[in-house]
């Protein structure tokens, strides 16, 4: 089975941070927005940060400085890539003299950060089930992409999402093809990324957009952009997606840490389903930060009605790699379910489901 060589893998990066920690200076290369994921992550391991260099002509925050400078500060240093495109920095620094280098070191630092916990004997107890999904996937690129992704989750080792890594988030080619018509559920707008998107691929030929952002900051600059914009038929909707309707307790955003809902949060928000709101939607997105099945679930009935293409992030929680799938498969069989990896590193993995 395909899951017995990923189980059996070793443990790649904790050797790593081990030499991190043999004494030498740590400094950064990249300053983008990975940095601050992997500055966390190093900090959390017991790693400082003596140092950050970019490219010349990048923009970067205070502090930063050249490779050159580096080298005129550190007589000896080691160097943690610290931008998602770890292929691309390690081309670039080999043209750079790193003799004064004692190593370059790369971390696919998702996971730890995110508190996604996956585990051998978790895959081992829903050995059956994954082996299910992996099944039902659409495509050999789907099947690479799903056993990229466990590899990376479970092991560390990010060059296979590389490998299987597309850009066009949410509207992959051969794939998702917009009708004129199109109604766009936005699960998670933010402050208007997918928007700017989808109004660029669909040319004005669209029927309606609803954007769900619960965040008031995230749903006042995304009101304000559809306004200087111009946008027709965008309805702003400052809810979250759930199951049912109801007051929720919710997490502001902090550092690496997005917003989402939380029995922990500080403040509450409202939050409904796609079934009252958006009972016409035909392209449903969800990137609502772990509360992707609730919103689904809350989506059941246009699901099985309208049968709408999905688009839904399955990187929050190891769970929703197999619970997902299913339920989606559960509601309309006749679901063709394609995996997409749109980061070299492992977020952004999104299961998309088409007639």
């Amino acid at each position: 089975m395909f899951l017995d060589e990923i189980i059996a893998a070793p443990r790649k990066g904790e050797g790593d941070l081990e030499a991190l920690k043999a004494g030498l200076p740590v400094v950064l290369y990249g300053d983008g927005w990975y940095a601050p994921y992997v500055r966390e992550f190093l900090g959390r391991a017991g790693v400082a940060v003596a140092g950050c260099f970019v490219d010349d002509g990048f923009t970067s925050s205070a502090g930063t400085v050249s490779f050159d400078e580096i080298g005129r500060r550190f007589g000896k240093f080691n160097i943690v890539i610290g931008f998602a495109d770890h292929r691309l920095a390690r081309e670039k620094l080999k043209k750079k003299d790193l003799r004064q280098a004692a190593g370059v070191y790369f971390f696919d630092v998702m996971g730890p950060l995110l508190d996604y916990k996956l585990d051998p004997a978790y895959i081992e107890r829903h050995k059956e089930r994954f082996g299910s999904v992996h099944g039902m996937l659409a495509d050999e690129l789907s099947r690479e992409t799903y056993a990229a992704f466990l590899r990376a989750k479970l092991g560390g080792y990010a060059d296979g999402l590389y490998d299987v890594w597309r850009k066009d988030q949410y509207f992959p080619e051969g794939i998702i093809e917009l009708s004129r018509g199109e109604v766009f559920v936005d699960g998670g707008a933010y402050t208007g990324d997918t928007l700017l998107t989808f109004m660029r691929k669909a040319n004005g030929q669209y029927g309606k957009y609803y954007a769900f952002e619960p965040e008031p900051g995230n749903a006042a600059a995304l009101s304000a952009k559809v306004g200087k914009r111009g946008f027709r038929d965008v309805s702003v909707i400052g809810k979250g997606l759930w199951h049912k309707a109801e007051v929720l307790r919710f997490a502001a955003a902090q550092g690496t840490t997005g917003s989402a809902i939380s029995a922990t949060g500080g403040t509450s928000i409202e939050a409904d389903t796609v079934d009252n709101l958006a009972p016409d939607a035909t392209y449903i997105k969800m990137d609502v930060e772990g509360a992707e099945l609730e919103a689904l679930r809350g989506a059941a009935g246009t699901i099985k009605r309208n049968r709408p293409k999905l688009a839904v992030c399955l990187y929050h929680k190891p769970g929703d790699l197999l619970e997902i799938p299913l339920y989606l498969k559960s509601l309309v069989p006749e679901y063709r379910l394609f995996l997409r990896q749109h980061q070299p590193v492992s977020c952004e993995l999104v299961l998309y489901a088409v007639i």
